[in-house]
């Protein structure tokens, strides 16, 4: 095997992700690698001024190989697609020491123990919200946490802990012990966890700082195919999963939409006059008979339609679109107490469960999903151009254009939903293209009104950070260049938010003409970070912690 080919999951593996949320592999890249790396990203965090944020990577260029290691690309590949993406949300997490006199010590269960002060790790149970463009919460595999973990991370040291199963709930309710992983982390680790996953911090009670670097990694590509070591196409369940569920037809339907095929297959049916039942079911507190009851909706397939449609417009007139007003409330951080809570907010939309069945039963849903598109509660639209993005191109067909014309939606979040349906989609046609471009040039609508309302503009850089990523869906399944697309995303490097010219930096790399590349090459070129820079032995004799906390401590006054 070519030491670059990526190393693929197998069919357990792959299996074992579905249920649980995550998996770990190891990163196989040399121990005295990791060492440094674990040096660069603690001198980066303990002694640059400012905090190098998304920047960890052109400051740390060595992370990069951990991205590129065959072991990483493989997992990735496996569970996201071959042309997956790496988004420019990338974090260094820090937790510092507590010191002996502040030690605690924390079960795996725990939610928000303490953690030392300068610690950037949350200890609090949380679901991830995606920076500077809040999206969809799918339960099929659309994006990825990559934590990387570059020193060994024993529990006294405070590794990450997950809550397996997780990644299909729409609330953190209805959790158990049995579910919260934590385990020592051995150096050069890497947990690839759904974006959906609950996770949280764990306090530091060694004498040595620990650290971990995130990554979001993003699937551009619907599934056709298995792109894993796949050998059997059957559903098996895996013997010691950490979920405490037993969701044989909910992971059956997850697996055939990822090795691309029809989701239905494998299952048994319920009667169709069970839908009542399960609907019914779809509201209970448990999780496990909330998406019991869910998936075996969506099996029923075409009889359930009507009930699901008429079950969705029950729905309506509650203003659900709005999110909660206070800031303050939990569904802000995906943490709504309510279990039967569905809501839009900046951070991210939560769809309705018949939603979801409606995306899962796909083709038989479709027509009746695009009326939903015209429907005069905002929150009916949301959630059926969601659906029709989880039906996926195939299922939509020649409605997809009836999906891009929701970008001329009054309201912001239909625009940002359906932004975010299209890059489920990944193809669509030039009108769609043409309004993408008008976002990314900053023509949006209401845009003109609202110049000083801050949580609009930050409205505005989600709809321009989508529409970049819209725009690399379509690169990434078109089969023929666009000189529109290519225009827009040249257009797009003078964007001052640096997040869509990444994305586009990207996107122009696969489309390879020499104009794309020498846009993206021009942009990037005068971006360069030379990290030498930063270690040099005259900087790091002068430049020392105390140093550091003076100095923050001044620039804080000064404010």
């Amino acid at each position: 095997m070519n030491q670059k080919t990526p190393i693929l999951l197998s069919d357990e593996q792959v299996q074992r992700y579905i249920a649980d949320g995550y998996i770990i592999v190891d990163s196989n890249l040399d121990p005295s690698f990791h060492a440094s790396v674990t040096e660069q990203v603690a001198y980066a965090l303990e002694n640059e001024i400012p905090h190098p944020g998304d920047n960890i990577l052109p400051r740390v260029p060595a992370l990069n190989t951990v991205c590129e290691a065959p072991a990483v690309r493989g997992a990735l590949t496996s569970l996201l697609g071959k042309q997956f993406a790496f988004l420019p949300h990338r974090f260094p997490h820090n937790s510092e020491p507590l010191g002996e006199d502040q030690a605690i010590e924390v079960d795996a269960f725990d939610s928000q123990p303490t953690m030392a002060e300068g610690s950037i790790s949350a200890s609090g149970w949380h679901q991830d919200g995606h920076a500077s463009s809040g999206r969809s919460c799918w339960h099929t595999f659309r994006a990825t946490n990559v934590f990387y973990f570059p020193h060994d991370t024993p529990l006294q040291m405070g590794p990450t802990r997950f809550l397996a199963g997780s990644h299909l709930y729409a609330t953190l309710h209805d959790l158990c012990p049995e579910q919260a992983v934590m385990h020592m982390i051995p150096a050069g680790s890497v947990v690839i966890a759904d974006f959906n996953l609950g996770h949280a911090g764990t306090p530091n009670n060694s004498d040595h700082g620990r650290y971990m670097v995130k990554f979001v990694a993003l699937r551009t590509q619907p599934p056709v195919a298995p792109t894993w070591d796949y050998q059997d196409p059957n559903w098996h369940t895996p013997a010691d999963l950490s979920t405490p569920h037993d969701l044989p037809v909910a992971w059956t339907s997850l697996w055939n939409w990822l090795r691309g095929a029809d989701r239905s297959a494998g299952i048994t049916a319920p009667d169709g006059q069970d839908l009542q039942r399960l609907l019914a079911g779809m509201r209970s507190a448990s999780q496990q008979d909330r998406l019991t009851c869910l998936y075996d909706a969506a099996a029923i397939g075409a009889p359930a339609v009507d009930g699901l449609i008429d079950a969705l417009l029950q729905t309506a007139g509650l203003d659900k679109h709005k999110g909660p007003a206070d800031p303050r409330h939990k569904a802000h951080f995906g943490m709504s107490t309510d279990h039967l809570d569905r809501f839009y907010v900046e951070r991210q939309f939560m769809p309705e469960d018949v939603a979801i069945a409606l995306g899962a039963i796909g083709a038989p849903a479709v027509p009746q999903l695009v009326e939903l598109l015209h429907h005069e509660d905002p929150w009916i639209r949301l959630n059926a151009v969601y659906a029709l993005g989880d039906a996926g191109p195939e299922a939509v067909g020649v409605h997809i254009d009836d999906v891009g014309a929701l970008l001329a939606d009054p309201e912001g979040c239909v625009i940002r939903v359906t932004l975010d349906a299209l890059c489920a989609l990944g193809t669509f046609g030039p009108e769609t293209i043409k309004q993408l471009r008008r976002f990314l040039a900053k023509d949006i609508p209401g845009s003109e009104e609202s110049a000083d309302d801050k949580p609009l503009l930050t409205m505005l850089n989600q709809i321009r950070y989508l529409s970049a990523l819209t725009l690399l869906a379509w690169v990434s399944n078109a089969d023929s260049p666009s000189a529109d697309v290519e225009a827009a995303l040249i257009d797009t490097l003078n964007d001052e938010n640096a997040y869509p010219p990444l994305i586009a930096c990207l996107a122009l790399e696969r489309l390879g003409s020499v104009g794309a590349m020498g846009a993206a090459i021009h942009y990037l070129r005068v971006r360069c970070w030379d990290s030498a820079q930063n270690t040099r032995a005259a900087l790091s004799g002068a430049w020392t912690k105390e140093h550091r906390k003076a100095t923050l401590a001044r620039l804080a006054a000064s404010l």
